[in-house]
């Protein structure tokens, strides 16, 4: 399998939002922090209710990239990034069977993901879709094992504007996701000497017509 962590990492996201979606009681258990005490007279029931209530009849799309237009917030976007090649299982003709016809190269590489959490700043919308987001990732993590994406942390930063290029009140939190993937791909039956030497004298004899 040659895996593509931003279309699996969609994929994720998509999924767990429909779980959570079709089970919102999930919402109880994320947000039940505001029901302790010494929160409670400042949050409780009421303010986890209306968490619910704003998750679920809200579209929160999950993109490739992102829009800057406001009217698609919230939403939250996947981009790549780095992906670069492990160099310390990097080696020349790593293989991982042979065939009569081919062999199974493997490559592994290490991906970083942006998560982009983009909504309004004037209420908690961000910082409950962080929480969300990363409960999500958290007991989503055999999911993305099954699309290839393994040995995942990540880590995520504070408010932000992107530089000025959203209007004020449209913020975004990022999450940096990082996973490592297996690249399974075919691989041409290695050539003898021999028969390398008789390619290169065959390519001449046709360039010399």
């Amino acid at each position: 399998m040659y895996v593509l962590p931003q279309i699996a990492l969609q994929r994720v996201i998509q999924n767990g939002i429909s779980v959570m979606k079709e089970n919102p009681a999930l919402l109880d258990y994320i947000f039940d922090s505001y029901n302790k005490s010494m929160m409670s007279d400042d949050y409780g029931p009421a303010y986890v209710a209306k968490i619910k209530a704003w998750f679920l009849e809200t579209k929160i799309p999950a993109v490739q990239a992102w829009s800057y237009n406001v009217q698609t917030m919230p939403q939250i976007s996947i981009k790549l990034a780095n992906e670069s090649e492990d160099e310390s299982k990097a080696s020349m003709g790593d293989f991982l069977m042979n065939g009569d016809t081919h062999n199974v190269g493997v490559g592994v590489f290490n991906v970083s993901l942006d998560i982009g959490i983009h909504a309004r700043k004037d209420s908690d919308e961000v910082l409950w879709l962080y929480y969300i987001i990363s409960y999500i990732l958290f007991t989503s993590k055999r999911t993305a094992e099954g699309l290839g994406l393994y040995l995942q942390t990540f880590s995520a930063s504070d408010y932000s504007r992107e530089n000025g290029k959203l209007p004020d009140n449209t913020w975004v939190r990022w999450i940096r996701f990082n996973c490592t993937v297996h690249n399974l791909f075919l691989q041409d039956p290695h050539l003898t000497i021999d028969e390398i030497s008789s390619t290169i004298k065959a390519s001449s004899t046709n360039e010399d017509c």
